[in-house]
């Protein structure tokens, strides 16, 4: 994958997670300098707001958003991933528009997303996210079975 200057690896912190990591370090083990890692936490539509934005003194909004960066550094750290702080990112609203919004502001050549299925759906169709995440993004998308 040596073409793609800068990854971009969306997690949802579900068990599938890890099955998406394995897979990127299987695909991406000499490019894992140039990945970045995002998580979404789910604000409900069109709540573009990142999550580093003042939180107006919730307490509760930053114990979320503590408690989720603790949860997705533990992952990347138990399955061999040693991201930097500067390339981990957390945002909180729509899964699809923020994964996309970031692409852009950090210039991603290539966005991996994790793709979910029913387990009855003969035709496997990717889950809305990530079908949200391929419509008119500029970006290169992988999307992993998981």
């Amino acid at each position: 994958m040596a073409q793609f200057r800068k990854l971009l690896l969306a997690l949802d912190l579900s068990p599938e997670s890890e099955v998406l990591i394995h897979r990127v370090l299987q695909m991406c083990q000499d490019d894992l300098d140039s990945l970045n890692v995002v998580h979404v936490i789910k604000q409900g539509m069109h709540d573009g707001s990142t999550v580093n934005s003042d939180l107006g003194g919730n307490s509760q909004a930053q114990r979320i958003v503590d408690h989720t960066m603790i949860r997705l550094r533990e992952i990347l750290h138990r399955n061999g991933l040693n991201i930097p702080a500067e390339k981990i990112f957390l945002a909180r609203g729509e899964p699809a528009f923020e994964i996309k919004k970031l692409a852009r502001e950090i210039d991603a050549d290539l966005v991996i997303v994790g793709s979910h299925y029913k387990r009855n759906d003969f035709l496997r169709l990717p889950g809305t996210t990530t079908n949200c995440v391929m419509q008119g993004i500029s970006s290169d998308v992988i999307a992993v079975k998981i």
